[in-house]
């Protein structure tokens, strides 16, 4: 049976939603990827079926979304397409939370600027196909869903965190340095490594 995993997502962000599908597919999972003008309506009810058949939802935050986010703050319009698409990203999360699947945030090495009330799994860098250890950390990760597991495991180092404002558990897969600062996905608020990991 083929794994299937849920990408949270705008379309916007093409590139960073490319190397993952281009990742997946390398291990033989396949991934729901649906711009909303390709999904029938009504639309939440082929996300949730979709959910339903998924191991994970896999949220990409690229430079499209965060640019869409800190523009909303100016704009009318793009306020409102803003809003469009955090909606469907929290509902899309909301499912998942409720289903007990994982949920991952992946920056594609940008700071997130809206708040994710619940995750497990955390990346800051993004997945970079050209560094050959950043794709054999994604292709293990897929390859732990293809042969039934969940996370945190693997060969890759993992940070179990707690946010000291917010009290959000989840795995951090990003390694960081003494002193570095990583922002908490679900309060916004500054995580501090003095001895880095």
């Amino acid at each position: 049976m083929v794994v299937r995993i849920f990408m949270s997502h705008t379309k916007l962000d093409s590139e960073c939603c490319d190397k993952f599908d281009s990742a997946a597919a390398r291990v033989g999972v396949r991934v729901f990827r649906s711009e909303f003008e390709t999904i029938e309506s009504p639309a939440w009810r082929t996300i949730k079926d979709e959910m339903n058949k998924s191991s994970a939802l896999f949220l990409l935050v690229g430079k499209e979304l965060v640019k869409a986010q800190a523009l909303s703050r100016a704009n009318k319009e793009t306020m409102e397409e803003w809003k469009f698409t955090q909606n469907w990203i929290s509902y899309e999360i909301g499912l998942a939370c409720q289903q007990g699947i994982d949920v991952w945030v992946i920056c594609d090495n940008v700071k997130i600027n809206f708040p994710v009330p619940y995750l497990n799994n955390y990346d800051v860098w993004g997945i970079r196909l050209e560094v050959p250890k950043s794709l054999e950390w994604i292709k293990s990760v897929f390859e732990a869903y293809s042969e039934g597991g969940s996370f945190p495991i693997g060969k890759f180092p993992v940070k179990k965190c707690r946010c000291p404002s917010c009290g959000a558990v989840f795995n951090l897969h990003s390694q960081i340095p003494k002193g570095g600062e990583v922002l908490c996905p679900t309060c916004l608020k500054l995580m501090v490594f003095h001895d880095g990991w």
